[in-house]
Order: C-alpha cells, then structure tokens, then sequence
C-alpha cells in the first residue's frame, strides 16, 4: 500500500456527489502521446450500457476523446457508485471531456490537455493505473471542487507517483475559468478615463490603479466583480459589504492587478501569456 495510499479516495456521501473539475496534461515523445489519444477515447455510450445511468461520459453519437473505460475497463454491471470510487477514484466517467493541444516541445515531442468533470473524486486511481501502463509518458492532473473551494495537483512520471500537493483554489479558476479580457474591460470602466483613453506617458503601476478605484468609489465593486467569477454569488455579496474581510482583496492586489495593468498596455503579451499557462 506504500505508494497507493496517497491516493485513497474517501467513501463519504458527500464524495459520492462532489463536482470536481479536471485537467490532464499528457507529455512525451509525439508518438507515444498520440498513442495515449488514440487508447483513451474510442467507445461509443452504447459499449457502456452495463453503467448505471447517468454514469456514462454522455449521449453524443461521436466517441468522446477521453474515457476511464478504455485502460481501466469496467468488466461487470455497477450498482453502487461507490464502486466506480474505489476503481476509478471516481462516481462517473469523465463527464464533457475536451481535447486540446498542449504548448509546444521540442523536435519530436509534444503534449495534450483533456478537461472533463467527474463526480465523487478526481480519478487518482485511474490516473496511477494508467501511469503504470504508460511509464513513458509524464501525466499531470490539476483538479478542483467548487463546492469546497479546494484544487490539488499530482504528477506521474515513470509510471509512478513523483509529486502531490494543494493549489490555491482562486489561481486555479483565475488561471482556467475566468473570463479575463472581460473582466479587465469592466474594471477599466471603472478607472473612468478621460475619453477612455489610457496613460501613456505616466504608465500607470498597481498602486496608481488602486488608488484611482478608491477616488472613484469603485475598489469594493471591483472586488465583487471578480467575487462573481471565482467564488460564487454569496461571497461577492460579502464583498459589497466590506472589502476589507474578503479573501479576494489580497488575491486582487497580488494576483489580479498585476495582469490587468499588463493588459492595459500590452494586451497581446497578456494573450500570449495566458495561452501558455493553458496550455501546460
């Protein structure tokens, strides 16, 4: 169990119906990634019909480009999610799977992104087994759970585990979810620029953008706009009560300004930035 029991998946009921959001990085050698692409999709909803339903990956014709059933295969009819939990680490297979090419390599090499949904859990054990079957390939999964407002990350290499830890849960959606170009566009209304026009001569840095939002009474409502996009409804209303308690402002200071300030004058390089960062 020595090398296993990091990945132990918790049967609580409350696991069975957690929504975790999933990002799987697969890096290698070009032939060996679209080996990986070509074993992990492939089965069509009806192959699966022993599931219980509203178990499947979804009811598209087409053969979604990932499935858990291809390299760890359910062999028997599932009655109990909790079963599907202890294989796969979770309740479903994964849900809405898209298929993205990863940042660039080097000659000969080449990586792929899959996002998808799962319930119950992010799929550990499944992410070890398959590592086990393709100990050429590096397999990083980044997973979230918006109900808990929680993200981790583990890395297989060698078809083993080398890395495991937390990540900040707001520079996940902020890396991942969030809407930036609209975001920025909204906070810039607010600066209230003389003909919308931004300073060229005097660039502006975080502290002056700051202190533009306060002059203008707009910092709290800034704040609840990015309230809305990373955390949820209840904590942007906390916000627009006192700025001052929310998490958000030390991730807005650190975070979130820093980029927007970016973008107000070298909005290309922002774009080129973030489509690296999503690309990993």
């Amino acid at each position: 169990m020595g090398r296993t029991s990091r990945l132990t998946v918790p049967l609580s009921r409350a696991s069975l119906l957690a929504r975790t959001e999933n990002r799987l990085t697969v890096t290698g050698s070009t032939v060996d990634v679209e080996a990986f692409k070509s074993n992990a999709c492939g089965v069509t909803p009806s192959s699966l019909s022993f599931l219980p339903r509203g178990l499947l990956f979804g009811k598209a014709a087409a053969p979604p480009p990932l499935t858990f059933q291809r390299l760890l295969p359910v062999t028997q009819p599932v009655t109990d999610p909790e079963e599907l939990l202890t294989l796969w680490g979770s309740t479903t297979d994964a849900l809405s799977p898209r298929l993205f090419d990863g940042r660039p390599r080097r000659k000969g090499r080449s990586s792929a992104v899959f996002e998808f949904l799962t319930y119950g859990h992010a799929p550990l054990p499944w992410l070890a087994a398959t590592a086990a079957l393709q100990p050429t390939l590096r397999l990083g999964l980044m997973w979230a759970q918006p109900d808990t407002l929680a993200a981790s990350e583990a890395v297989f290499q060698g078809g083993r585990l080398i890395h495991k830890s937390k990540m900040n849960y707001s520079s996940w959606v902020w890396d991942h979810k969030v809407a930036k170009e609209e975001l920025f566009e909204e906070i810039k209304e607010l600066l209230r620029f003389p003909d919308g026009r931004v300073p060229r001569k005097n660039k502006l840095k975080v502290a002056d953008v700051e202190a533009r939002l306060r002059e203008a009474g707009a910092y709290t409502q800034a704040i609840v706009l990015l309230a809305q996009r990373v955390w949820c409804e209840a904590e942007a209303a906390r916000a627009a009560s006192s700025d001052g308690a929310l998490r958000g402002v030390k991730f807005f200071h650190r975070s979130v300004l820093p980029e927007f300030v970016a973008w107000l004058y070298w909005p290309e390089r922002l774009q080129a930035m973030q489509q690296a960062r999503l690309s990993e």
